[in-house]
């Protein structure tokens, strides 16, 4: 993990949902030329050479189509769209990350840097939406190759499994976004944190541990999302109170996060991973039914078991 992302991981694990600022305009100043600076003024925003993006560059370097930004409330991240040159992040190439203030951003040969300012937005809310939002989720799923998708296949299954349980279908509604969301915080781990193959150090699974944590803290401002909260924050509790980041037991966990909690292990267990093939239906009987009562809420692992063999024979 280099330095700056390093800090940058580490300054958003301080950030507390409560604690947030009122939205502060940002802006990416290009570092020479007589381009003007590029206002970040909505939630999504396309850079490159191209004449349909939001800002052009003026740069054969560049790819027509080179990066997105993302604006979530004063967390701003951008995301490489499979440039030809790659984009640099204080000299460090990177395909999704958080951005802080003073970073150097290279986008082909054109250099800026990006600056919160004092300014208030105070249209920022009128333009935030879901789709916004769920392009963060999208990017996480893109962060690690291995468990592309992965959102998605947790939302898809989270809602089955609602289903199963006969919840009204406002909750099955709200469980399925619920797991599309609930990973939005690994948005700030670095990229070389969550692809690595190796054994996560004590630094490193500090930063993932936080990602519940962080994001609660991206979705809080958002008043349309409150009611996902809990479970993007509690998905990685245990029935039996041994979880993070709150050590929850039993139902002091929302319904939701035990419904989330079930599908995420489910496809987790069922993804192909570089150190091991997807695991066979039997091995992932046996490890819920071990699960019941330790990790998982027993009763909803029940009900799982029943769509078990459906789920498994039509892989997401």
């Amino acid at each position: 993990m280099t330095s700056s992302n390093c800090e940058t991981v580490i300054r958003s694990s301080f950030e507390s949902f409560g604690d947030l600022e009122l939205k502060r305009k940002a802006y990416l100043v290009p570092q020479k030329g007589t381009q003007e600076p590029l206002a970040l003024n909505a939630p999504q925003l396309i850079v490159g050479r191209g004449n349909d993006v939001d800002y052009r560059v003026v740069d054969l370097q560049a790819s027509r189509h080179h990066v997105k930004l993302l604006a979530v409330y004063n967390r701003y991240y951008v995301q490489d769209l499979g440039s030809a040159n790659g984009t640099f992040l204080n000299g460090y190439r990177v395909e999704n990350e958080r951005l802080a203030h003073g970073d150097l951003l290279l986008i082909g040969s054109s250099m800026f840097r990006f600056e919160m300012g004092e300014d208030l937005d105070a249209d920022y809310l009128k333009k935030l939406n879901l789709d916004t939002v769920t392009a963060l989720a999208e990017a996480v799923d893109k962060k690690d190759p291995y468990t592309a998708s992965h959102s998605k296949a947790v939302s898809k299954v989270a809602a089955r499994l609602a289903g199963a349980m006969q919840l009204p279908p406002a909750v099955i509604e709200r469980v399925q976004l619920a797991g599309r969301l609930h990973d939005i915080g690994k948005i700030g781990v670095p990229d070389a944190v969550l692809r690595k193959n190796g054994r996560l150090d004590d630094d490193e699974f500090a930063l993932i541990r936080r990602h519940p944590i962080d994001g609660e803290a991206i979705l809080a401002p958002l008043a349309f999302l409150s009611d996902l909260l809990p479970a993007v924050r509690q998905h990685h509790e245990r029935f039996d109170g041994t979880g993070y980041p709150d050590g929850l037991k039993g139902h002091e966990t929302s319904l939701d996060a035990r419904i989330v909690q079930v599908a995420d292990t489910y496809h987790a267990m069922t993804s192909r991973r570089p150190y091991r093939d997807v695991q066979s239906l039997d091995f992932v009987q046996d490890q819920f039914t071990k699960s019941a009562g330790t990790q998982l809420d027993p009763e909803i692992v029940t009900v799982f078991l029943t769509l078990l063999p459906s789920l498994y024979s039509q892989p997401s």
